[in-house]
């Protein structure tokens, strides 16, 4: 399994404390579409689809001040060893881990896989699991760990400057990085006056055979998800049936495709994780990053972390409680910024040279309201069952 695609557990435990958070949603996906055979029925007009009422999307300040380097614990209260479960790609975590290394003198060892299989593993083992830091690309398996009661939370001075809405309510799991979902669009195809200022823009017939979208990876899900529960499954089903069945919107396979496919002009636009615009506008290539549906009214733009955590059996668990506070430390977020020019999550902590022109920091990311993870599991559930046909 993509180590980025959520898995869909058969079942979830109630958590004991029900409270909203992750913001931030990107544009959407909806559709539906009929058997194949089937006929077409006419598409409604996604923008005339009465939204449910929900808070409008904000811009949030700083809650902390950024710390110039976290600093090192006694060596006296530190053990010796560190072991990480991570899905997030072992090319990819190497200089953290290298990095975090250097900084203690702690030996890291780290067992790379799946995020819902590296999950499974953690409850398979349980409180004999050898695990003490699990990281994952997939938020929601670190929510069902939390749910099982398998991580220990933890809070200080840097997981509090991360905002609500990218950790667990008890500080079981912490947001560390995020990817933000855009839309990237072709500057020789695509004049600034036309650039798509909500995704529901791109149902217009004048982008029809001009879009490009990834498989069911890399957050679509998940933002598919956040359209049903900002927009309703009836208005998100006709935004994507316009989008795949009168607009032809092409499924590529992975969003470094689509990236490609757009900054060589294959198409005008595609939905992308704004980190595969990253390395194309470095190059040169003739492309913009829009945040959409940030106007009033806007859903605003989805952002989803990459998220940390400790288990309450970690064999280690003091330097595990160091390793958290350094990954949120500009220090330690460094690493993860250069590899693919994700931003950290706590607000003011800056991109320096590891973004691109048109990335922003998270405080400057109108996000949409927190949402309740329960109805983001079930939607992003139900968006699965609905749509795999159309992205297949």
């Amino acid at each position: 399994m993509n180590a980025f695609m959520p898995s869909r557990p058969t079942g979830r435990p109630t958590p004991a404390s029900r409270r909203a958070f992750l913001g931030g949603l990107v544009g959407g996906l909806p559709f539906i579409i009929a058997a194949c055979g089937g006929t077409e029925a006419p598409a409604a007009s996604p923008t005339s689809a009465p939204a449910p009422s929900t808070p409008a999307p904000s811009i949030r300040p700083p809650t902390a001040a950024p710390s110039a380097a976290t600093p090192v614990p006694s060596a006296a209260i530190l053990e010796k060893e560190l072991v990480i479960y991570s899905s997030r790609k072992e090319s990819l975590m190497e200089p953290t881990v290298e990095a975090f290394q250097k900084k203690t003198g702690v030996k890291v060892s780290v067992k790379s896989g799946g995020s819902a299989e590296l999950r499974l593993l953690i409850g398979q083992e349980g409180g004999a699991s050898k695990a003490d830091i699990y990281y994952t690309t997939d938020y929601v398996d670190a929510e069902l760990l939390r749910q099982k009661g398998l991580l220990a939370p933890f809070q200080s001075s840097l997981t509090d400057g991360v905002p609500a809405e990218f950790k667990a309510p008890d500080g079981a799991w912490t947001g560390v990085i995020g990817r933000s979902r855009n839309i990237m669009v072709n500057t020789t195809l695509v004049k600034p006056a036309d650039y798509p200022a909500s995704v529901f823009d791109l149902a217009d017939p004048k982008w029809k055979g001009r879009i490009a979208i990834t498989r069911l990876t890399d957050g679509t899900p998940v933002w598919l998800a956040s359209l049903i529960l900002l927009k309703g499954e009836e208005a998100t089903t006709a935004f994507l049936t316009t989008l795949f069945k009168i607009n032809g919107m092409k499924v590529l396979n992975g969003g470094s495709n689509v990236a490609d496919a757009v900054a060589q002009g294959e198409f005008a636009a595609g939905f992308v994780n704004h980190y595969y615009y990253v390395p194309k506008k470095r190059a040169g290539a003739p492309v913009d990053l829009i945040y959409p549906d940030e106007a009033t009214g806007g859903i605003g733009t989805l952002v989803i972390p990459l998220t940390v955590a400790a288990l309450k059996s970690a064999p280690h668990p003091n330097v595990a409680r160091a390793f958290i506070d350094f990954v949120l430390s500009p220090e330690g977020a460094a690493p993860m910024m250069t590899q693919e020019g994700e931003f950290p999550l706590r607000p003011g902590v800056p991109l320096g040279d590891h973004g691109a022109d048109g990335v922003r920091t998270i405080d400057k990311i109108r996000r949409p309201a927190a949402f309740d993870i329960d109805k983001l599991l079930a939607a992003r559930d139900r968006a699965i069952e609905l749509y795999t046909p159309l992205f297949t």
